[in-house]
């Protein structure tokens, strides 16, 4: 089973809240981290370096600057798609 974590980050490090999430998702399966927000390079990086982590989705764009859950649920629906 695939997990999808939205990684939580101050537009430039990924928050402890994270690395915790991720621990308990990978007793689950392969972990997929969801990076979004603006000039988010630095952070995508680190959370690619995150032990357990199959892959790292990026969405960098002003929409998702402030992390308001209305303009990341679409995305969200998206990959859990697939």
């Amino acid at each position: 089973m695939k997990t999808l974590v939205w990684v939580e980050h101050d537009g430039g490090a990924v928050k402890d809240a994270t690395l915790s999430t991720v621990t308990a998702a990978a007793k689950l399966g392969e972990v997929h981290l969801l990076v979004a927000g603006q000039g988010i390079d630095g952070v995508a990086q680190a959370a690619a370096k995150i032990a357990g982590v199959g892959k790292v989705h990026v969405a960098d764009d002003a929409a998702y600057a402030h992390a308001l859950a209305e303009n990341v649920a679409a995305l969200v629906a998206r990959l859990m798609e697939s």
